[in-house]
């Protein structure tokens, strides 16, 4: 035993002494570049351990949100298939097709210019007449000859149902005059017939407004007829060609209009409806308004207030009431002389020779000698039983 402690403490004493005796082992050398590699690669091994970390715990907390998230699944029944459905499209006719609003509304486009008879024109049961329209295209689109007039709503009166809306085509920006015939009904009352354009494809338009028609709105009397609430009905000319109706004070062409408050010869101011009738300035002037044709009433008469303008004291012509039959004769029934005298003239015509038969009355003017100032007042022009 202690033989072997004395072995062993030895050698460790040799090795003490020789340190203190400044013996020193010789040092291994080192290489610097070994040094800076194995720092380097100490710190990105530990930077690619942190990375590593992070993304693993992003991860796993995807993983449990989505799972937390995601419901779950339900078992999905198949769907029965559907077999394709063949829709026919119903047939429509022509006259049942309307525009639809907003589409293509812009071509087919009506705009009102003018028209004959205003509304509440006066006629007797059975009176023939025709009223005319004209229409501007403000469409895009050119009216054919295959485009109608058709009868939409009212009292047809007689009229077609359709009839064709020209003989020429009409152009964006041209207008066309549309006359139809009507018959006024036995019966006294009012009636109205409304109308409207078609296309040749069977589309219903006429204005901006898609509700809106164009139409004749008349008053049968069973009594008596008031000429000047009714004189638009009558076709106007004089020696320049056919006149506007109403017209104004001073057409150089000649005019007629009407006054419900009208300033008489001798000054004073009635209430009831006038005609002033104005001669074109020529020599051999007239100014004459033919009526539609109207079953006179037996034991007839006619009647009105006759006088010149106040103040055309040149004034000096004659009026006169004539008819004509069916053969296109113009036959004079009665003549009045006019002239400015501070007065009026009543006028009262018995028209029994006339009663039952069909005729258009006619009212003619004309000068005696220059027209110049030659301007009338006709105050309540009636036809009566």
């Amino acid at each position: 035993m202690k033989k072997w402690f004395g072995k062993i403490l030895f050698p460790g004493v040799l090795l003490i002494l020789a340190a203190c005796n400044g013996v020193q082992p010789s040092p291994t050398p080192v290489d610097q570049l070994d040094i800076i590699r194995t720092a380097a690669a100490s710190t990105i091994e530990a930077m690619t351990t942190s990375i590593v970390a992070t993304e693993m715990a992003a991860q796993t907390a995807t993983s449990q949100a989505f799972l937390a998230e995601t419901p779950t699944a339900q078992p999905i029944e198949a769907t029965p298939s559907i077999s394709p459905v063949e829709t026919q499209s119903p047939t429509i006719e022509p006259t049942e097709i309307t525009a639809t609003p907003g589409s293509g509304s812009d071509c087919n486009l009506a705009g009102f210019v003018s028209e004959t008879i205003p509304d509440g024109s006066q006629f007797y049961p059975g009176t023939a007449f025709t009223k005319t329209w004209t229409l501007k295209n403000e469409g895009t689109c050119t009216w054919t000859t295959g485009y109608s007039v058709v009868f939409v709503s009212g009292s047809a009166m007689d009229a077609p149902t359709s009839q064709p809306l020209s003989d020429k085509a009409i152009a964006p920006g041209e207008s066309v005059t549309i006359s139809i015939p009507f018959n006024a009904p036995i019966t006294a009352g009012a009636y109205r017939a409304e109308f409207k354009l078609r296309t040749a494809e069977g589309v219903i338009f006429a204005f901006r407004n898609e509700e809106a028609t164009f139409w004749v709105e008349i008053q049968v009397r069973g009594d008596s007829i008031n000429l000047a609430d009714s004189y638009c009905s009558a076709g106007w000319t004089s020696p320049t060609g056919k006149l506007n109706c109403p017209g104004q004070p001073g057409d150089t062409g000649g005019f007629v209009y009407s006054d419900n408050r009208p300033i008489l010869e001798n000054g004073s101011q009635d209430d009831e409806t006038a005609l002033w009738m104005g001669l074109y300035n020529a020599d051999d002037s007239y100014l004459q308004g033919v009526f539609p044709a109207m079953t006179i009433p037996a034991n007839a008469r006619f009647t009105a207030v006759l006088g010149c303008k106040r103040g055309n004291t040149a004034c000096n012509v004659k009026f006169s009431l004539n008819y004509e039959d069916s053969s296109g004769t113009l036959r004079e029934l009665a003549s009045w002389n006019e002239i400015h005298d501070m007065q009026f003239q009543r006028l009262d015509f018995d028209l029994g020779s006339l009663g039952g038969k069909q005729v258009k009355i006619v009212l003619l003017l004309k000068a005696n000698g220059s027209p110049s100032g030659d301007v009338i007042h006709l105050l309540q022009p009636v036809i009566k039983p």
